[in-house]
């Protein structure tokens, strides 16, 4: 299994931001925005809890007790995972009129 990416193409960091990279697919609708809204909040609710057990509760102060890297990654998922609802929920109510 390769360990470097052997594409070619150059990186673009905007695109690395869930807002500038989400494209909605041209056949969904309200209701395929609504699972996915679900979907991304059952995993973000995984993910915090997650985050949450990295610590330990010492005499009623939290202390982290694992690897601050693994938080910081665990937070920047959850944030990306944020983001990403954030732009796709107004789709999924967008036929609340009708």
């Amino acid at each position: 299994m390769p360990t470097h990416n052997s594409n070619k193409k150059l990186y673009n960091p905007t695109l690395s931001c869930a807002e500038a990279f989400f494209i909605p697919h041209k056949d969904s609708n309200h209701l395929n925005a609504q699972d996915v809204v679900f979907s991304m909040l059952r995993s973000s609710k995984s993910i915090s809890t997650a985050a949450y057990n990295c610590f330990e509760d010492k005499q009623g102060t939290m202390v982290l007790y694992t690897n601050g890297d693994l938080v910081a990654d665990l937070l920047f998922e959850l944030q990306t995972k944020l983001e990403m609802i954030e732009k796709i929920l107004p789709l999924a109510f967008e036929n609340q009129g009708e």
